[in-house]
Order: C-alpha cells, then structure tokens, then sequence
C-alpha cells in the first residue's frame, strides 16, 4: 500500500496530519482534543465524557436530526469517544465528502448550542449509561480498578463521572470547560485515505478559525507514586471479577516494543502462558487476558480474570506461577516467533483500516511527538532479543508495585499477595 505521511502546525497551533492513500475511495478524519477525564475535578468528574454527548445535540446551523444525517445521508458516519486523556470526534466518508466531514465535525465542536432542555436530557442518557456499567461487573471492574490503582490521581476518575456529578452539571460548566481546554494548542487534525494534505489544510484552515492558545495547560495532570494495594468490592454476583496491575514505560521509551511482547507471552491470545495454564490445564476461567496502556507520562501492564467465588486464590497462585515462569525461564525461540508474529500480524492487520490509521497517527502524535510507520514498527519488533524480553520482565513484575481489586463475593485474605 503506497503512502504518503505529512504533518503541519497552523498558525493558530493547530497540528494538521495526514496519510494519502490513493488506492482506496474513503477517508477517515479526526478531530483530536488533548483532554479527558484526567483534566477533570472531582466537581465535574465527567464533563468530558457529558460534552462528547452534547455537542452533537445542535447549533445555530444544524439541529440533532440534521447532525446526525448529515454524513450518513452521503454514506458515511459521525461518532465520538473519551478516554482518559483525550476527546476525539471522528467521521468517515467516500473520497468525493471530506468537506462534508471538516464542515461538520467544526461545527459540532466549536458551536455547540448547550440548550437547557438538551442539557437536561441528557443527563438522563449519560446517568443510565453509568447504571448499565455497574450492571456489567466485567465493565464496572476496570473503574474500580483504576480508582484504587491511582488512588487520588485524576486519571483514577470513572470517564462517564458519577450520577451525583453528572447530575449537578450546568450550562456554565461545560462552556468554561471547552473554553479552558478546546484551544487550538491541544487540536490535532489527523486525517488517512485519498486526500491530498494541501487540501485537507485548506479546509482546516478555513472551518477550524480558533485563536492561538498556548496559554492552556494540563494542570491537572500529576503523576501519582505507585505502591501495593489490594482492594475488595463487595456485590453478590455468582463470579468474581479481579483486575491486577503494574506500572511500566512510557510509550516514547525505547523498551516499549520488548514489553509488548512481553505482554503479549504472558495473555495476548489462547496460545498465551495465561490462558494455557489457567484456563485449559487448570479450567478455573472462562476469560482471562493481559492488557497494557499508555498514557502522557506512565504506562501499565495488567491482567483481567473472571472465576467463581471460592476459586480467587488458587487463580492467583497459577498467575504468580506464570509470572514467575517468564522471569526466572528462557523464552523458547518459538515462543518469541510465535508472540513477535503475533504483534505485526495484529498491527498489520488492523491498519488496513483507514480508521484504524488514522488513530494511531494521532496516538503516535500525542505520545511520541512524531509518527513511525508500519515498517520501522516491524523492523523495531524484528530486533528485539530474548535478553530484552527477560529484562524487561524482571523490572516490570515488581511484586511490591502489584495493586489487585477484586469485585464480587471476595474476602481480603483471598488476595494473596505476589512474593
């Protein structure tokens, strides 16, 4: 697939970034803005997640009906998500639309109208979204887990808040909260598929008229000590849902690429030592998987498991076995061909995808100030050596840095910890 990556800051700080494919007839663009829940207060925990809804509910151009048909009248879609650390508005449309998708994504966010009544609803959409996650105990775990983890950190905040904050959530707020965070500085346009960068600048340029903002900064953003903790959650449900995790590198550290490995050993699949020993020679999960993340200035690397009351512990003692395995035993040559094929064919896999893409320019451009393309990323994957791997896993399975949280019929002595 022949590309062309290219990137510019306007004036205003906006960073323009895009990928031409001209072999492909869609284009999927992005709308990024530095901030998520981590920028919040504990006042108005939410207010990210609340604005991504409202700002599609009309401006003085467009009511809600008209927004949300107006890609999918010329067959494409708009949609939007919050994490932790960023808000993105995303559309995707043939080659013959991008004008289309610019005009409407910076109208939704840059003119939003905050009615009352809109307001009002919504609170009640948003407040039964948060109902629907503390029904799902294999959702409502991670939040859990996230807020023990970081303890007071903002980025332990729940991204949909609570019903009492959402609740309290007003007209003032949100407007003050765009004001101080919807800046041009923390904009990134990234853009992939036939389009040409002079002319997704042009429109850029044109729809995305915001004054120069460098004076906006991540206040909020601190990075909290970590230490060992184990935390229960009482609710009487038939299985107990636990989350377990470690800090590790950021995503600019050079052993990123022998971590993912690493993570991808140890539960990336149903070939992983994890859910070889734990669910087919030992039967005790039904679901069990390792995952990692990065952020700004940390990253984390974890396990999620699912088993019946009672069976906590044994399921632990089999993953300190497996953690233990990867630190004191060589990697089979195998194993790492097999976890290395694993991790390219997964990436790339997933960039045939424009959307795809398109995102991880953007995630590249926030977290690394630069974009590595799909080839260097193989290429970096390929060098990693078992020494690496084995390094990288005695320093990151740090059993005084292990936080556990467990949600279900769970009592403390269950959680053994990690020696």
């Amino acid at each position: 697939m022949t590309t062309e990556f290219k990137k510019t800051v306007l004036e205003n700080g906006i960073r323009v970034i895009s990928e031409e494919i001209p072999t492909v007839r869609s284009v999927s663009i992005g709308a990024w803005v530095n901030v998520g829940s981590r920028d919040e207060t504990p006042n108005v925990n939410g207010i990210s997640h609340f604005i991504e809804h409202m700002v599609f509910k009309g401006t003085p151009r467009r009511s809600a009906q008209e927004i949300a048909a107006s890609l999918e009248s010329v067959g494409g879609h708009l949609n939007a998500f919050t994490s932790r650390e960023q808000t993105c508005f995303y559309a995707k449309v043939l080659d013959e639309h991008p004008l289309n998708a610019i005009d409407v994504l910076s109208d939704v966010m840059l003119n939003s109208l905050f009615l009352d009544d809109d307001i009002k609803k919504e609170k009640g959409v948003v407040i039964e979204e948060i109902h629907d996650v503390q029904d799902a105990p294999s959702e409502l775990i991670h939040d859990l887990f996230a807020e023990a983890y970081w303890d007071s950190n903002s980025l332990g905040f729940p991204i949909l808040g609570t019903t009492e904050t959402v609740s309290n959530f007003s007209r003032d707020d949100m407007v003050s909260f765009m004001d101080n965070n919807y800046t041009a500085n923390r904009m990134i346009i990234t853009a992939c598929g036939n389009l040409k960068h002079s002319d997704l600048l042009k429109m850029v340029e044109d729809h995305f008229k915001i004054k120069n903002s460098n004076h906006s900064k991540m206040t909020n953003r601190k990075k909290s000590p970590k230490k060992g903790r184990t935390n229960c959650f009482a609710k009487d449900i038939a299985q107990a849902h636990v989350s377990m995790g470690l800090p590790t590198y950021t995503f600019d550290d050079e052993r990123r690429n022998a971590l993912l490995i690493l993570n991808n050993v140890l539960g990336g699949g149903m070939s992983s030592r994890l859910f070889q020993t734990v669910r087919e020679q030992a039967g005790l999960v039904y679901t069990i998987s390792s995952f990692m993340d990065f952020f700004m200035d940390e990253g984390i690397m974890g396990v999620y498991f699912a088993t019946s009351a009672g069976q906590v512990q044994r399921t632990l003692e089999l993953i300190y076995q497996v953690l233990d395995g990867i630190k004191h035993k060589k990697l089979t040559d195998k194993e790492l061909y097999y976890s290395k094929s694993q991790l390219k064919g997964n990436l790339v896999l997933g960039l045939e995808n424009t959307s795809n893409r398109m995102n991880r320019m953007a995630r590249h451009e926030i977290l690394l100030g630069d974009y590595i393309n799909i080839d260097e990323t193989i290429a970096a994957i390929d060098r990693v050596t078992k020494e690496e791997i084995l390094d990288v896993a005695e320093e990151v399975l740090n059993p005084d840095l292990l936080n556990i949280a467990a949600l279900g019929r769970v009592e403390q002595e269950e959680l053994i910890p990690y020696e």
